[in-house]
């Protein structure tokens, strides 16, 4: 557990201090003595302190090359030969395409968030100005595609996902977004987002509906980006979709210029508890890929954080990363159920309000009645939640808030800190009257 102390030295900072919402609420809390306990934060994707132990034991077997600057804008070797292996065998590629013709692999120590940024820069050079503006297609809720593109000049289109459908996307109201998009003269398909294992929703996405999301970006010319996020994550029992492989198996008949416009990333930090450490990978045609780390990432970034990738490689290679993840896909599974019976259980929430999925680190909730019906409920529930129970929650749609997303009366629940932790949350809830009934 992340206790005061931890956050103390994460946040305490008068120097120009943070303007993330959640920061400011953490600090008046913690200025305000903690009155109820140690703050129980399940709105980032973050634990700050569950990184397995033996990924850190490879982090002290650090040689001294790994303190330098790295001399392949491509990642460590050793780290580069293991992940190409492990995103081959992990996807279930064998027979679907083959390594270093179709695709390439590639570390990225900058997250892989500054990898999607360099994508939408190579596409808007590889599509060329017409004049129109460039969209991006995104389900949503979603992660902060909106702050990655727009910079860039892109506008962000969404395809809205409901709770009537479980969350599900539907091939058919996305191709009703590309009609808007079509039927606007000054706008053009630009980008396809593909989140399979969909934060927050927890939903993991029919193979059908991402062969519908491929075809789509296809037809028009358009870039495709797999957002891999989670795609470690997920119920034991769930299969997950894997996007790279539906993409892969899709481009022996795809037009010639849909075999360089796409690329995959996928994160180790979420996987593995040590998001601080940056390192994700890249997954693009060579040819694309090679343009990225030599060219549009030169811009950005040189090549370090050796050190981790180092042990990042040795970690990948050693059977106890396959263990820890089975038995981390198990526990969120339990946290799932936990979750559910104490919100049915102790705050009455009645049947259907509660959505589990069965991948990412996330579940939704509904908001309270009461506060369904007030401006900015969700906002209004954050707050009066963590004032009168040290619980911290967060929106659908995160932080930063997307301004084209559509309002959603649902709060975003993290599920990484332990049983214990999650118990504790809901029964401080029960405490202050927090529950289905409320008032606002």
């Amino acid at each position: 557990m992340t206790t005061r102390a931890d956050f103390t030295a994460l946040v305490a900072d008068d120097i120009l201090p943070s303007r993330m919402p959640d920061v400011g609420l953490l600090r008046a809390y913690l200025a305000q003595g903690c009155r109820h306990g140690d703050p129980l934060c399940l709105s980032f994707g973050e634990t700050w302190n569950q990184v397995p132990a033996g990924l850190l034991d490879h982090l002290h077997e650090r040689p001294l090359y790994a303190h330098g600057y790295q001399l392949s804008m491509y990642g460590l070797p050793a780290l580069r030969k293991v992940a190409r292996d492990y995103i081959v065998t992990s996807h279930r590629l064998d027979g679907i395409a083959e390594a270093g013709r179709d695709f390439e692999v590639a570390a990225t120590w900058t997250g892989t968030r500054g990898a999607m940024f360099d994508f939408g820069r190579y596409l808007l050079d590889e599509l060329g100005s017409d004049g129109r503006t460039p969209i991006v297609v995104a389900a949503g809720p979603s992660w902060d595609y909106e702050g990655v593109f727009h910079s860039l000049g892109y506008q962000v289109r969404y395809l809205h996902l409901r709770p009537e459908t479980g969350f599900r996307p539907l091939a058919e109201e996305l191709q009703d977004v590309i009609d808007r998009i079509d039927s606007t003269p000054e706008e053009r398909l630009a980008m396809v987002v593909v989140n399979a294992q969909h934060n927050p929703t927890a939903v993991n996405w029919r193979p059908e509906f991402v062969a519908a999301a491929v075809d789509t970006a296809h037809r028009h010319g358009a870039g495709l980006l797999v957002d891999d996020a989670y795609f470690g994550v997920h119920d034991p029992e769930t299969a997950p979709t894997s996007a790279l492989r539906v993409l892969l198996s899709r481009l022996a008949t795809a037009p010639p210029n849909a075999r360089r416009r796409w690329l995959a990333v996928r994160s180790l930090g979420k996987q593995f508890h040590c998001n601080g450490w940056g390192l994700g990978l890249m997954t693009a045609e060579p040819a694309t890929l090679d343009l990225l780390v030599n060219r549009y990432r030169l811009h950005s970034s040189l090549m370090y954080g050796g050190i981790y990738q180092h042990a990042m490689a040795d970690w990948l290679a050693d059977p106890a990363s396959a263990v820890f993840l089975a038995e981390q896909c198990a526990e969120y599974a339990a946290k799932r159920r936990l979750v559910d019976r104490l919100f049915h259980g102790k705050l009455n929430y009645p049947a259907g309000a509660v959505h589990t999925g069965s991948c990412t680190s996330y579940l939704l909730f509904a908001l309270p009645q009461a506060y369904q019906e007030i401006p900015e409920g969700t906002v209004r529930f954050r707050d009066d939640t963590f004032a009168r129970t040290g619980v911290l929650f967060a929106p659908a749609w995160p932080w930063p808030y997307a301004p084209t997303g559509s309002p959603m009366p649902y709060m975003r629940m993290y599920l990484g800190p332990g049983q214990d932790s999650l118990t504790e949350a809901v029964h401080r809830m029960v405490s202050a009257g927090i529950d289905w009934q409320m008032q606002a």
